[in-house]
């Protein structure tokens, strides 16, 4: 019985250092990914040119920024108001504006859309075998 246990209590420890082991490797390899992950954005970053945006917020206070868009928001809205409505109709149909069809409407539509296809695609290859045909005559 004594025997048992102590090969109980080898087996644990083996377990418990192999256990260590393994997450050890796996807080290290996150931490490498984490690093490169770093690097790179530190690299991207680097490399990568500021654009006009981010320029102007360098220079501009951060109050004078906030009222700027306060400002384009007001300039905006205000074009938006001034701008009438359009509608935009296809024969009578408005745009946009179409009642959605059933199911079965819509099936039927894509079903006539793939028989449109395969029909032309049949036309488009008969003439193909007839233009070949006619080619082999000739020659």
């Amino acid at each position: 019985m004594e025997s048992k246990i102590v090969e109980l209590r080898e087996r644990s420890r083996a377990t418990v250092r192999r256990s260590a082991r393994t997450a050890l490797i796996v807080v290290g390899s996150a931490a490498a990914i984490g690093a490169a992950i770093g690097a790179g954005y530190v690299i991207y970053r680097m490399t990568r040119p500021p654009t006009m945006g981010e320029r102007f917020e360098r220079v501009v206070p951060p109050t004078w920024w906030t009222n700027l868009r306060h400002l384009r928001e007001r300039l905006e809205l205000g074009l938006r108001k001034q701008v009438p409505p359009v509608r935009l109709y296809v024969g009578e149909r408005q745009i946009g504006e179409e009642p959605a069809g059933s199911s079965w409407e819509k099936i039927a539509i894509r079903a006539a859309q793939a028989a449109g296809t395969a029909a032309a695609a049949a036309v488009v290859s008969r003439m193909v075998s007839i233009l070949r045909g006619q080619e082999k005559k000739a020659a």
